[in-house]
């Protein structure tokens, strides 16, 4: 037998068994906590399915901005050339899109030296800002919404199936107790011979 076989008849006799715990019949062994667990287990994961559209819906409005910060970003952003004036702490200057010439301060590399230039970003106000969103950085902010909804979802859902199986396991077990102490009155009775 192949590791693989092995491993999916062992997932499958598993997923088999869950199936036959929580399906819903007309056992009369089966406890009504047991149905409440059934109950809560499918909800659990209808909840969890029917999570799969809104954190589509959710992801998509975060690629949409993504790709709308990609194209302008905030203040619409535009590439600037500064030529650096004094030290690489010092005051830079650069031309604006309308050609004219601002100075100020940019934060530079220590390896800059003076009269070099280099690209920089700049808002509406010609203040240096930074590079608009890439497109690497839009695919993995909607990957994370997805996939942290989701995770999300799968988590609360299996919290509540715990928390349920908790509180129904606690009154099974007094059930259980219960049943035990009624047995043991009777087989501690004295027989009558």
């Amino acid at each position: 037998m192949t590791c693989e076989r092995y491993v999916m008849g062992a997932a499958t006799d598993w997923a088999v068994r869950r199936v036959r715990l929580y399906r819903p019949d007309r056992n009369p062994l089966r406890r009504s906590s047991d149905r409440w667990e059934a109950l809560v287990v499918a909800l659990a994961i209808s909840f969890t399915l029917l999570s799969i559209w809104p954190a589509t819906l959710i992801s998509a409005a975060v690629y949409r901005d993504g790709l709308r910060a990609e194209l302008s970003g905030p203040g619409a952003r535009a590439a600037a050339v500064v030529t650096l004036v004094r030290t690489p702490a010092g005051a830079q200057e650069w031309q604006t899109g309308d050609g004219r010439r601002v100075t100020g301060r940019v934060t530079t590399l220590p390896q800059v030296v003076v009269g070099a230039t280099y690209q920089v970003w700049i808002d509406g106000r010609n203040a240096v800002t930074t590079p608009p969103r890439t497109r690497a950085e839009t695919i993995m902010a909607t990957g994370f919404a997805a996939l942290g909804l989701e995770l999300g979802v799968v988590f609360l859902a299996f919290l509540a199936c715990v928390t349920a199986r908790h509180l129904l396991n606690r009154g099974r077990y007094a059930q259980w107790s219960a049943a035990w102490t009624v047995a043991e009155a009777r087989w501690r009775r004295p027989r009558q011979t």
